[in-house]
C-alpha cells in the first residue's frame, strides 16, 4: 500500500479497504489522505462528504503504518458508536481544545493501539519523540503548570495518566515528573486510576473512563461527550 507517496507495506491493507467501504456503504463518505506540517502525527477531520486524514510528512516510513492505523481504528470507532468528545456550545477558554484532545486521547488512543496489536507495527519511532517531548517539558516548566486546575496543570495531570497508561518507556520518566510537578502527578495518578478501572475496550467503558476523567479535570463546563448510541450529550 502506497499512501502520501511513501511505500508503508501491506499490513493495513485490509484495515483500510473495511473501513473505506464502511464509510461509503453507512455514511455514503469518501476517505481521503493528505500529509502536511502538523501539530500532531496526525488528525481526522469528517467533512460533509469526506473523512480527511492527515498525516504528518515528517513522519519517517516505518513509522507510518502505526500512525496511520491509529488514524484509521479512530474512524472505525466512529462507525461503531464509540463516545466524541465535543466543545460545549455556552462555555469554552482559550486552551479549551487542547484539553479536550488530551482527554480524547487519553481513552481512545490505548483503544486504538490495542486494535493493532496483532499487527505488530513498529512503534519505536513513535514513543522515542513523545519520549523526548515529555522530557522536554518537564526540563524548566513554568509556575502555570503547577497552579491547580490551570489548563496547563490539568493538561499536565493528563499527559501523566496516557504515558502511565501506553507509553512503553514511562517508568524513566515517572520519578522526574512526580518531583518536577508532585501535584498535577497526583491528580494524574487518579485519572490513571479511574481509566484502568472503566476499560476502554468497548464503546459503554470509553464513555465511563472519559466521564470519570473529565470529572477529575473539572472539564464540564467546556466538555460535552456525545454517545452515539442513544444520541445523549452528557
Amino acid at each position: 500500500m502506497k499512501i502520501i507517496g511513501k511505500d508503508i507495506g501491506y499490513q493495513l491493507d485490509e484495515l483500510y479497504k473495511t473501513i473505506s467501504n464502511r464509510l461509503e456503504i453507512e455514511l455514503e463518505k469518501n476517505l481521503d489522505l493528505v500529509s502536511g506540517e502538523l501539530e500532531t502525527f496526525s488528525n481526522v477531520l469528517w467533512q460533509n462528504e469526506t473523512v480527511l486524514i492527515q498525516l504528518h510528512n515528517g513522519v519517517p516510513t516505518h513509522a507510518l503504518p502505526h500512525i496511520f492505523g491509529v488514524a484509521l481504528i479512530h474512524v472505525q470507532q466512529r462507525l461503531d458508536l464509540y463516545p466524541v468528545v465535543q466543545k460545549s456550545d455556552e462555555n469554552d477558554i482559550a486552551d479549551g481544545r487542547l484539553l479536550r484532545s488530551a482527554l480524547r486521547e487519553l481513552v481512545l488512543s490505548p483503544a486504538a493501539d490495542d486494535r493493532l496489536k496483532s499487527l505488530n507495527l513498529d512503534t519505536q519511532w513513535e514513543s522515542e519523540q513523545r519520549h523526548q517531548a515529555l522530557k522536554n517539558l518537564l526540563i524548566d516548566p513554568g509556575p502555570e503548570w503547577s497552579e491547580e486546575n490551570s489548563p496547563a496543570f490539568l493538561f499536565a495531570a493528563l499527559l501523566y495518566a496516557r504515558a502511565a497508561i501506553e507509553h512503553p518507556l514511562w517508568e524513566k520518566l515517572k520519578p522526574t515528573f512526580h518531583d518536577t510537578l508532585p501535584l498535577a502527578s497526583e491528580l494524574g495518578a487518579q485519572i490513571e486510576d479511574g481509566v484502568r478501572s472503566n476499560g476502554w475496550n468497548s464503546p459503554g467503558s470509553c464513555l465511563q473512563s472519559l466521564l470519570v476523567a473529565r470529572e477529575l479535570t473539572n472539564l464540564e463546563q467546556i466538555t460535552r461527550i456525545l454517545d452515539p448510541r442513544t444520541g445523549t450529550l452528557l
